[in-house]
């Protein structure tokens, strides 16, 4: 019985002195870690090698809005093209009727976003030439918004914030012979506070702007009406000042056309390791207060390139691999962004290929008015910088 006791206490001390027993080929202390797992903080001031920002990746005549704006910053003003309005339907198999007197004229639009805090906007309706050219300035339409052309001049209700709303419009809107049934329309915002107002284009899943014309036929078919509903063929708007490509050194994202910004990183190996990361963020400086409605938030993210073909680099599409941060409008001063996921793929297998390349980005493009720049690489400690936590290296095996 003694000698049993004295094997069970080698036993135990043999599993107290490595509490981990690995198959082979080796077994602990030989893999364990000598030490404890140690931190590491590091802020990179120089990690971006090159930075850039281009305007136009979403253009004005593909945003999901039409805008207005009395801004002392920004005028702007609304083109519509409506399509060709018959002039011939059937009522039945047999009979044709011919569209004779126009009732009435109805305008529709949806309300994407108002400053419910101005109060007795108007909408003025101009008749613009039918065959509208969208290669039209603020300065070319100019012209077309003053009294001669003026259709009508209709109120927005105080209480509508946004939805669809219906003007019922001059019923002097006829359709001139030579237009061959085309009507174009401007429509610019009235209003005693500078502000903007933006409504539905039809682009990206949006209810466009619509004319309908209530009339009824020719004698001896009076007693039959229609109401002809004219979606645009052209919607678009103008603005003043024209937008330009942003300015050397600074990073521009938003706006329309919609910019975005490209950074290109230079990282020590150490910190590039999906195991090792454990928060990076990317610090940046706005070089102006954030744009876009009044009290709005919108997010900025940044994303992975997989393909570097500039301007055209195709981006990593999982979201789980970006980051992001809410920008309020009118923020100014430092903002942080996480990229933490980023680093961390680009430590996989799969994300060890690719570009150390990151795009920067407002979301969703071409649908909000939320814009912000920050300071590139040429304004040096205003610069970006990235600030990483990751676990330093350690060695396995007995000290």
């Amino acid at each position: 019985m003694s000698a049993w006791r004295s094997a069970v206490v080698v036993g135990l001390i043999a599993i107290a002195g490595c509490r981990e027993q690995l198959t082979t080929p080796g077994r602990c202390p030989e893999l364990c870690p000598r030490g404890n797992v140690q931190l590491a903080d590091t802020l990179l001031a120089a990690m971006d090698v090159s930075d850039t920002s281009v305007r136009g990746y979403v253009l004005v005549r593909e945003a999901s809005y039409l805008m207005a704006s009395t801004l002392d910053s920004l005028k702007s003003v609304m083109l519509i093209r409506f399509l060709k309005r018959d002039s011939v339907w059937y009522p039945d198999a047999t009979d044709t009727a011919y569209a004779g007197q126009q009732d009435s004229v109805v305008l529709s639009v949806v309300i994407a976003q108002r400053d419910t805090a101005v109060k007795q906007l108007r909408l003025a309706i101009y008749r613009l030439p039918a065959l509208l050219d969208t290669a039209a300035t603020y300065a070319s339409m100019q012209p077309y918004f003053t009294d001669p052309f003026l259709v009508d001049t209709v109120t927005l209700a105080d209480t509508v914030q946004s939805g669809t709303v219906t003007f019922r419009i001059a019923d002097s809107l006829v359709i001139p012979a030579g237009d061959s049934g085309v009507v174009s329309l401007g429509v610019a915002l009235v209003s005693p506070q500078q502000t903007v107002l933006t409504v539905g284009s039809g682009n990206l899943g949006t209810t466009p702007p619509n004319l309908a014309y209530f009339v009824h036929a020719r004698a001896p078919l009076d007693s039959i009406s229609k109401a002809f509903q004219e979606p645009p063929f052209v919607s678009l708007f103008v603005m003043s000042p024209p937008p330009g490509q942003p300015p050397a050194g600074v990073l521009a994202l938003g706006g329309i056309p919609t910019a975005r910004a490209t950074m290109r990183l230079s990282l020590p190996k150490v910190v590039v390791d999906s195991n090792n990361i454990v928060r990076a963020t990317l610090l940046l400086n706005t070089t102006a207060p954030a744009g876009g409605f009044a009290r709005d938030t919108f997010t900025v993210i940044a994303q992975p390139v997989v393909r570097d073909y500039g301007i055209k680099s195709v981006l990593w599409p999982d979201s789980a691999v970006s980051g992001a941060v809410r920008i309020a409008q009118g923020q100014s001063g430092p903002v942080e962004l996480d990229i933490a996921p980023i680093l961390r793929f680009w430590g996989t297998t799969v994300g060890d290929s690719t570009p150390r390349l990151i795009v920067l980005r407002v979301y969703p493009e071409g649908s909000i008015l939320g814009s912000v720049s920050f300071a590139g690489r040429a304004a040096g400690a205003a610069g970006p910088q990235l600030r990483v936590t990751y676990v330093k290296p350690y060695q396995f095996g007995l000290p």
